[in-house]
């Protein structure tokens, strides 16, 4: 709240002085400039962001911050293709959903942009990240390096797919605004992030790849889904050596304090696409154990650079956070965010295989030498 509280400080402290120089005005002159001042305000205070985290755990505090300041755009000029049609279950889902939500009340808006760089971020050509550690890096040098691949294979199983928060789930419908009488979260595994991991092993599965997706639900219960997903991680890792990448897949959510919900969405080739967030840690701040951490690291900046030159606008910045989250695992272990709780799912599943082409260019690519 304290945003909007010094936006009411400001507010306050612009009526006090025009109050003072009311006496060089007409008093039309004087209503128009106070209205119009009093609309710039309310704009600013109504942008003020409370980024609640989900439980992928970005933060451990909320923090208020203006949606500048995550560089807020819009995308109003590119050309969304209406008659572009979903998945066929996707279709039907979205059928029943309207029937469902013509019995919701709306509780809030939901405020579309185009995330990108801000003055915070650390930029170079294609590549954006956003430092949230003590650690200093540089991108030059990093780009400079080879992902720890290792022996890439198609003949045994070399990714695997999992969800620690496996209920994180998305709307059904594109509306602009949410209803509280609908649960976002469900173990429904045809709505949840499950959903995005099988469009996303498809489409690694056409570029040639074996994948083992985890289809298993670790967030029943919040607390503890991380060591739960671990032990099945392991098992897996245990069980197949050539797994070299780990991606462990979940959605975001970033609340205004107002209570509309943000949707960062980017239009790919006509179609609306859930912006996508790679999670990266390291060691630091508590953090230990982390030796692979700057692995990590190249590995997500090269995933970037790819899915940015394919599809420009799909990537948010990279998160560059200490925090492990699993990502020790491998040397390619990240955490990928696929759009935030206002995103629909439609568009979560579109970004899935987008990703799932530029890794699997990527890939293909470094077979070749």
């Amino acid at each position: 709240m304290s945003g909007n509280r010094s936006g009411l400080k400001r507010i306050f402290c612009i009526c006090l002085c025009f109050c003072l120089l009311a006496c060089s005005f007409s008093f039309g002159d004087y209503a128009v400039l106070l209205t119009e001042l009093l609309v710039s305000e309310y704009r600013v205070m109504k942008k003020s962001v409370n980024y609640q985290p989900n439980g992928s755990g970005i933060s451990n505090e909320n923090e208020t911050v203006s949606i500048e300041g995550y560089g807020g755009g819009d995308y109003a000029d590119a050309a969304v293709n209406a008659d572009a049609k979903a998945p066929a279950d996707i279709e039907e889902l979205k059928k029943q959903a309207q029937a469902l939500y013509k019995g919701y009340k709306k509780s809030g808006d939901i405020d579309e942009i185009q995330m990108g760089a801000t003055s915070k971020t650390i930029s170079l050509g294609l590549v954006e990240i956003d430092n949230k550690t003590d650690t200093s890096i540089s991108l030059k040098t990093l780009l400079a390096q080879k992902p720890s691949y290792k022996k890439i294979t198609k003949t045994a199983p070399y990714i695997l797919i999992y969800h620690t928060h496996s209920t994180e789930g998305y709307e059904m419908l594109d509306l602009g605004w949410y209803s509280n009488q609908y649960n976002s979260r469900t173990s429904d595994k045809e709505k949840n992030m499950i959903r995005v991991g099988d469009e996303l092993t498809k489409t690694l599965e056409e570029a040639g790849f074996k994948v083992i997706h985890d289809r298993n639900i670790y967030d029943t219960s919040y607390n503890g889904a991380y060591s739960r997903s671990r032990v099945s991680v392991e098992k897996y890792l245990k069980q197949y050596p050539s797994i070299q990448i780990t991606l462990d897949v979940h959605r975001d959510a970033i609340h205004y304090e107002s209570g509309t919900k943000c949707k960062p969405t980017a239009v790919i080739n006509g179609k609306k696409a859930a912006q996508v967030m790679i999670i990266s840690g390291c060691e630091g701040n508590g953090v230990e154990d982390f030796p692979s951490w700057k692995e990590n690291l190249v590995f997500a900046l090269g995933l970037q650079s790819s899915a940015e030159e394919k599809y420009s606008g799909l990537m948010r910045p990279v998160f560059f956070s200490n925090r492990k989250y699993n990502m020790d695992v491998t040397p390619c272990s990240l955490l990928l965010e696929f759009g935030t709780d206002a995103n629909t799912l439609e568009e979560a599943v579109y970004s899935a295989q987008l990703i799932g082409n530029a890794l699997g260019d990527i890939l293909n690519k470094e077979m070749k030498g």
